[in-house]
């Protein structure tokens, strides 16, 4: 059977989501008396409260189905070791303007603001399978970028 989704996650990401789901399955039944004791209030038309309950119990579900999906379909990527950049590992680059140390890790699971680049960014795709010393030019937003591989860890 073919997947439905490829998804690639570290160890650390994986145990976040099933940490996210467990504080998801607890949180509900909260949302749910909520939902039901601003339906008892009437006329739901005009029932703020019944409206918040509502949407959020529609986002607690839709959270807790997509975790399932990514937990039962994803792949937990171990690092290869330092020798080649890949998922897992922590590379710090150099360019004119100094050093810059970024994680890789799977597209669920990036968050530029912390350094974390999907393996599908333009920077983390130019890196995957580079060796320390290598210099890497990769096409971003600004124009081009010219990074040389100082530490893979």
């Amino acid at each position: 059977m073919k997947k439905p989704i490829d998804v690639k996650l570290t160890k650390e990401g994986f145990e976040k989501l099933q940490k996210e789901l467990e504080e998801l399955k607890a949180k509900r039944p909260g949302v749910v008396t909520r939902l039901t004791a601003a339906r008892e209030q009437g006329d739901l038309s005009e029932n703020a409260g019944y409206h918040a309950a509502k949407d959020e119990l529609g986002y607690v579900d839709s959270r807790i189905n997509e975790i399932k999906l990514l937990l039962r379909f994803g792949d937990v990527v171990e690092s290869k070791g330092a020798e080649t950049v890949g998922i897992g590992n922590t590379v710090i680059v150099e360019n004119g303007q100094g050093q810059n140390e970024f994680s890789l890790v799977g597209h669920f699971e990036a968050d530029p603001t912390l350094g974390k680049l999907s393996e599908k960014s333009p920077i983390g795709a130019a890196l995957i399978g580079k060796k320390v010393g290598e210099a890497v030019e990769i096409d971003v937003p600004d124009g081009k970028i010219t990074f040389k591989i100082v530490e893979i860890r």
